[in-house]
C-alpha cells in the first residue's frame, strides 16, 4: 500500500507530539511530590492544633470538676466541729470560730414568754454595734464596688428574697452570722419536728442607703430615722414565710417560726447578735460578733469564708417553677403549710 509523503509526515508529527507529551508528564512529577510534602506539613500542624484544643478542654473539665467538688466540700464541712489539728493554716476558703456549746444554753418556754418580751433590744445598742462593726454610710457610693462588703445570695442553707428598699450586700461577718442562724434553725427543726420536710429561712432585707431608708419610711412604720441597716451589719429574717425545699414554695408554718425563734434565742444568749421582733413581719438582727467571748464550755467550728471562691460555689440554683393548680398532696409539707399568697399584706410588709 502506497502512502502519501504528507501522511507520513503527519504520522511522524503525531508520534513526536505524543512522545513530547509523555516526556513533559514525566518531568512534571517533581512539582507534585513537593506539593505532597507541603500537604503532610499542613496535616502535622492541624494535628498539633487539635492536640492543643483537646488539652485545653481536658484542663477545663478537670477545673470544673475540682470546683464542683470544692463546693460540695464547702457545703458538707460547713458548721462542723473541728479539733486544733484539723484546722488548715493558710486556707483562705475557711474560717474557724469559737462557739458556745448548745448544752450550756438554758432552755426557754415560748408559752410563758412572748417574742416581743424576749427579743426587744433597743435601737441604741443596735446602732452602737453597727457603727463598731460596719461601714461608714456617708462614704458609700456603690455597694458592688465597696471592698468592705460582699454579696449575699441564696445558698443551700437560706434563701435571699427580692429586696425593694435594700441591696443584697453585707459585711463578711454579717454573712457568717446568717450562716450561723441557718444551721441552727435546721438543727432545731430536725430535733423538734423530725417528720417535717426541710425548710430554709428567708432573708428579706440587708444593706440600705440613706435614700432608700427615706423611701422606706413612707411605707413601713417600723423604719426609723437612724437605722442599723445603713452600716451593712444588719439584716431581717421573715417570721412568717419559710422556703419549703421539696416544692420551692414559700409557706407559713408555725413550727418553723418557733424553730427560728429558738435558734435566735440561742445565738442571742451566746452574745453573737441583737434581735428585735417586728410584729407581723420579721426579726431584725444586727451583728455583735461572730465568736463566743465568754468562759462557758465552748468548741471550734469551721465555716466557709464569705467572699472566698468556696463561698461563691455554695450559691444555690434558682427555685424550681411550680403550678399551684397541679400541686399534689405529696408536695405539701407534713405540717399543712398555708401558701404565702393567702396573706399578701404580710408578704409586702416583710420585703424591705
Amino acid at each position: 500500500m502506497m502512502y502519501r509523503h504528507s501522511e507520513l509526515q503527519g504520522g511522524k508529527k503525531k508520534r513526536s507530539s505524543s512522545a513530547h507529551r509523555g516526556s513533559s508528564s514525566s518531568r512534571s512529577r517533581r512539582p507534585y511530590s513537593s506539593r505532597s510534602r507541603r500537604g503532610r506539613g499542613g496535616g502535622c500542624l492541624l494535628s498539633f492544633l487539635v492536640l492543643i484544643v483537646s488539652g485545653l478542654l481536658a484542663w477545663f473539665t478537670v477545673a470544673k470538676l475540682y470546683q464542683h467538688r470544692a463546693g460540695e466540700d464547702a457545703v458538707r464541712d460547713d458548721d462542723a466541729v473541728v479539733d486544733s489539728d484539723e484546722m488548715l493554716v493558710g486556707d483562705d476558703n475557711r474560717v474557724y470560730r469559737r462557739r458556745l456549746r448548745r448544752d450550756a444554753i438554758p432552755a426557754v418556754n415560748f408559752n410563758v414568754v412572748t417574742f416581743r418580751e424576749l427579743f426587744n433590744d433597743s435601737n441604741y445598742v443596735q446602732l452602737s454595734a453597727a457603727r463598731a462593726n460596719g461601714i461608714d454610710p456617708s462614704t458609700l457610693d456603690d455597694p458592688a464596688t465597696c471592698d468592705a462588703l460582699v454579696p449575699i445570695f441564696s445558698t443551700d442553707f437560706y434563701d435571699v428574697d427580692s429586696m425593694y428598699h435594700s441591696r443584697p450586700f453585707l459585711v463578711p461577718e454579717a454573712v457568717l452570722l446568717v450562716d450561723y442562724i441557718a444551721h441552727r434553725f435546721s438543727q432545731v427543726l430536725a430535733e423538734r419536728y423530725p417528720s417535717m420536710d426541710e425548710h430554709n429561712i428567708i432573708v428579706t432585707s440587708a444593706l440600705r442607703t440613706e435614700r432608700s431608708e427615706r423611701q422606706l419610711r413612707r411605707v413601713n412604720r417600723n423604719a426609723t430615722d437612724t437605722s442599723a441597716h445603713l452600716y451593712g451589719t444588719t439584716f431581717d429574717l421573715s417570721s412568717q414565710r419559710f422556703l419549703h425545699l421539696p416544692t420551692g414554695r414559700d409557706t407559713v408554718v408555725e413550727a418553723c417560726r418557733l424553730s427560728l425563734a429558738q435558734a435566735l434565742y440561742e445565738l442571742h444568749y451566746e452574745g453573737l447578735c441583737y434581735v428585735k421582733y417586728e410584729r407581723g413581719s420579721c426579726f431584725h438582727i444586727p451583728l455583735r460578733t461572730t465568736q463566743y467571748e465568754g468562759n462557758g464550755p465552748h468548741e471550734t467550728r469551721s465555716y466557709v469564708n464569705p467572699g472566698s471562691p468556696a463561698y461563691l460555689l455554695t450559691k444555690a440554683p434558682p427555685r424550681p417553677k411550680f403550678q399551684q393548680q397541679s400541686a399534689s398532696p405529696s408536695s405539701t409539707p407534713n405540717v399543712q403549710p398555708q401558701p404565702s399568697s393567702a396573706a399578701p399584706n404580710r408578704r409586702s410588709s416583710s420585703r424591705n
